[in-house]
């Protein structure tokens, strides 16, 4: 084969982007309501973290601050990334596998970062667990978006997305560890079950985008991420959630 055939043949197993099926406004609206209680949560929980560190009042306002502008930064960043269509390039790899890889990878260098031991060391388990709460509204959010044709039913706990179970053992969970005080084997629970459960979901997600090697092949495909502010299912949801769980890990190595 020549160079030219090649090039030629490349497009060809390129995946086209088709059109999304637009959500509702109702469902949209309690999707962009769980993105803002995510980013409450975050900036709270830096500046509750503050008077259990002991830290002067002008330090964790700053603390604080930062971390509310930053997560400003973020959420126009991704929003633009989602909302320009850069994502759909018909290129190899897709540009919208980077996007989901990179803003993981920023979780994962946030919960290992000084603003992630700040939480661990600053606030109980209970919060950290608790935390994780805000993926039962998101699952029925996904549930409502199957109903109305625009993810497909793996997506849902009806198919092969069982996170709901995470945000039940979030609420609940937290609020046991909130009463009673710290319990390790709950907390290993919560966090191995958890983790599996996100790991399984963003699989899902990833094989049932248009994707060179996706394999459910059921419709409508996975679009989410390329359209805003549905986008921000990925840097606002799964990757806090990935956070979240790693905050909770070094939780647990920090009080073995």
């Amino acid at each position: 084969m020549s160079a030219t055939e090649a090039i030629v043949l490349v497009p060809a197993v390129v995946p086209v982007i088709p059109p999304m099926v637009q959500p509702s406004t109702a469902s949209t609206a309690v999707f962009v309501g769980v993105v803002a209680a995510v980013v409450v949560m975050i900036v709270l929980g830096t500046h509750v973290a503050g008077p259990r560190l002991r830290e002067a009042p002008d330090y964790t306002r700053r603390w604080t601050q930062g971390t509310a502008a930053a997560l400003v930064v973020w959420l126009v960043v991704t929003a633009v990334a989602s909302a320009s269509g850069v994502l759909e390039a018909p290129v190899l790899p897709p540009r919208a596998l980077f996007f989901m890889v990179g803003t993981n990878l920023a979780a994962v260098i946030f919960a290992f970062s000084r603003a992630g031991t700040r939480l661990v060391a600053g606030l109980p388990v209970a919060a950290l667990v608790g935390f994780h709460a805000f993926r039962l509204p998101l699952e029925l959010v996904l549930h409502r978006w199957y109903a109305e044709g625009v993810i497909p039913v793996q997506m849902t706990y009806v198919g092969r997305n069982f996170d709901i179970v995470t945000g039940i053992l979030g609420l609940t969970l937290g609020l046991v560890l909130w009463r009673r005080g710290p319990s390790r084997p709950l907390v290993w629970l919560f966090n191995l079950v958890g983790f599996a459960l996100l790991v399984t979901v963003a699989s899902i997600a990833v094989l049932s985008s248009p994707v060179p090697f996706r394999s459910f092949t059921n419709d409508p495909p996975v679009l989410l991420v390329f359209h805003a502010p549905y986008g921000w299912i990925v840097p606002m949801c799964v990757a806090p959630a990935l956070a979240g769980h790693l905050l909770v890990f070094r939780w647990l190595w920090r009080t073995r």
